[in-house]
């Protein structure tokens, strides 16, 4: 054999074996690790102590009253919003209002009580209250965070102060005369704002 056929001869032995050793299974080192990950949503939980703050009979023209309860952030999330919703119902016992309602002349005046103080939230008519939808709202927290700069916290419980005032105009007001309104409220909390954790 010479020479030339000799060394194909080898170059081809050599890549057989090349092919046979890549076609085969490699022992190497290797490791594994693994992340195990949980994510759990947090809760909204907000609620109202007394769940009956006024039962006021035989108001006039001129007089008010105030009371105070309490909102509790029963669940494990900052509260970012309170928003307030009004329901009213009236009975106009003599069928003599004309086109007025007695929920134009009964304001409500919310404070947020704070050490002891009391921040302002909103003056205004039962009749204006209830027209409120949305974000636009009563959001009984702004004062809260105005005053501290902070969302609600998990496990608090904040005291409300509020004032209902049987206005008068100046005018005579005999129509509302044994009428009467019932008044639902409802608090809506919202979350505050998503943050890096």
């Amino acid at each position: 054999m010479n020479l030339k056929k000799q060394f194909a001869l080898t170059l081809a032995s050599v890549g057989l074996g090349a092919a046979l050793i890549g076609g085969g299974t490699f022992a190497y080192f290797s490791d594994t690790a693994e992340v195990n990950n949980t994510f759990a949503a947090g809760t909204l939980d907000l609620s109202v102590d007394p769940t009956v703050v006024f039962d006021l009979e035989n108001m006039k023209p001129g007089d008010w009253s105030t009371r105070a309860y309490s909102i509790i952030n029963d669940g494990t999330l900052d509260i970012g919003n309170v928003y307030l919703s009004t329901e009213v119902t009236e009975t106009d016992a003599k069928g003599d209002n004309g086109g007025e309602s007695l929920d134009e002349h009964i304001y409500v005046n919310f404070k947020w009580n704070i050490d002891n103080g009391s921040v302002p939230v909103f003056d205004m008519s039962l009749a204006e209250l209830k027209e409120k939808t949305g974000t636009d709202r009563p959001n009984i927290a702004e004062a809260w965070w105005a005053a501290t700069g902070t969302d609600l916290p998990p496990g608090d419980l904040d005291d409300i102060l509020v004032q209902i005032e049987f206005r008068d105009n100046g005018e005579n007001q005999n129509k509302f005369q044994g009428d009467s309104i019932q008044v639902k409220w409802t608090f809506e909390a919202t979350q505050g704002e998503g943050e890096a954790l």
